[in-house]
């Protein structure tokens, strides 16, 4: 059935601009790439920031095997876009993941020949997986997470769900409570390890761009609106609004999940004027709109205080450390149930806030009093730096097992 849906999906995904032109073909398990010699280390994340946490980890694996190749797979073309930018590491190349059929997958699988895979957080491919495991390849499943409701639907599948478990070597929690659901699905030898985001690199950012952006802005009142969706914009701009009222040079910058929705962002910001980051001009806009990939780094820096989209719909929100891990305070809405993990590291701190009322309260006495905001960064970032010295001791600790 894959085989023969997956040239319509990838239609109109290349339509969407969901799938890169040029690559496609890899999503059959054809790479252009030939297979270095020695050891290849397989990760899988399907999208950025499940990317970027693989980052460290290549780097740890590279200080104790200096000849070790790498392969990273994505689903996204987002994620294979800040890959580029950020791989710094040799003998690591990107492929696009093949769909799960299992034609494509022998295919990959015979060309990279890779010793050992590790899948981050819930990315699961039954043929992929199960190839994998005939052929031996020590595979791991780490930063896993298991939802309630994944939980009840993979109970329906309780043989199917053991036998999958059963292929990975290891399983690697972000929470006790995630590790608990994995052993109740058979999965005995799931265990805690933590957040492995947490030793993610700041985001980087170009330090000539900072520097424009920075003068463009000036003094003006500003604050990151980081990773939109779908009906959150809305919102944001009634935020923008009412705080305009107090903060007439008020800046809002926006940069939403998906880049293709941006001309759609445009048409529902009725009474504001907006500037693209595109047209490197600002001359007093309410709204800078960030139209590129990668340049969060930059607003971060600039911004003390930065909220992170996918929280105001029950999308559930998205990393809260990268803007932390530059300076700036995150704050997010109601729907954040993606990080509960996390949570420990921000308590005390007033990030969460229920309403849009709460976030106006909020964000006035922030601009009003920006001593408290550099405050609370210090603490949460003292809290981060004691998160990652913990969770990098049980890092070593499972790659020295590979």
């Amino acid at each position: 059935m894959v085989q023969i849906l997956a040239p319509i999906v990838v239609r109109k995904r290349l339509k969407k601009g969901l799938e890169n032109p040029k690559r496609f073909t890899e999503r059959y398990g054809i790479t252009p790439y030939k297979r270095p010699k020695g050891e290849l280390i397989w990760f899988h994340g399907a999208s950025v920031g499940e990317s970027l946490s693989i980052l460290p980890l290549i780097e740890k694996i590279s200080a104790i095997k200096p000849q070790a190749n790498f392969l990273i797979t994505t689903t996204t073309i987002a994620a294979a876009k800040v890959l580029e930018m950020r791989i710094d590491v040799q003998n690591t190349t990107h492929q696009f993941i093949p769909f799960d059929a299992k034609p494509w997958v022998n295919k990959f699988l015979d060309h990279w020949k890779p010793s050992t895979a590790f899948f981050i957080e819930s990315e699961i491919w039954p043929n992929i997986l199960m190839a994998a495991h005939n052929r031996q390849i020590k595979t791991y499943l780490l930063n896993a997470r298991l939802s309630e409701k994944s939980l009840r639907n993979w109970g329906y599948v309780q043989g199917c769900a053991t036998k999958l478990w059963g292929c990975f070597s290891g399983i690697y929690t972000q929470s006790d409570e995630f590790t608990q659901r994995f052993n109740k699905l058979g999965a005995k030898q799931a265990q805690t390890l933590g957040n492995i985001k947490l030793l993610s690199a700041p985001l980087p950012f170009d330090v000539d761009e900072y520097d424009y952006w920075r003068s463009q802005i000036g003094n003006r009142k500003c604050w990151v609106v980081a990773s939109t969706h779908d009906g959150e914009e809305l919102q944001i701009f009634e935020v923008h609004k009412q705080l305009k009222k107090q903060f007439p040079d008020l800046l809002t910058i926006i940069a939403p999940r998906h880049m293709q929705r941006n001309d759609s962002i445009c048409e529902i910001a009725k009474g504001l004027t907006i500037a693209k980051f595109s047209n490197r001009n600002l001359c007093g806009e309410d709204i800078l709109l960030v139209d590129a990939l990668a340049k969060l780094g930059v607003f971060y820096k600039i911004c003390q205080l930065a909220f992170i989209g996918g929280s105001l719909i029950p999308q559930g929100g998205h990393n809260p450390l990268e803007p932390a891990m530059i300076g700036a305070l995150p704050l997010w809405g109601p729907y954040f149930f993606n990080f509960d993990d996390m949570m420990p590291l921000f308590e005390g701190i007033p990030c969460q806030q229920h309403t849009t009322e709460q976030l106006i309260f909020t964000l006035q006495d922030f601009f009003k009093y920006p001593e408290k905001v550099n405050k609370f960064v210090k603490i949460l970032q003292k809290n981060i730096m004691d998160g990652q010295n913990k969770i990098g001791v049980k890092v070593r600790e499972i790659l020295k097992e590979i």
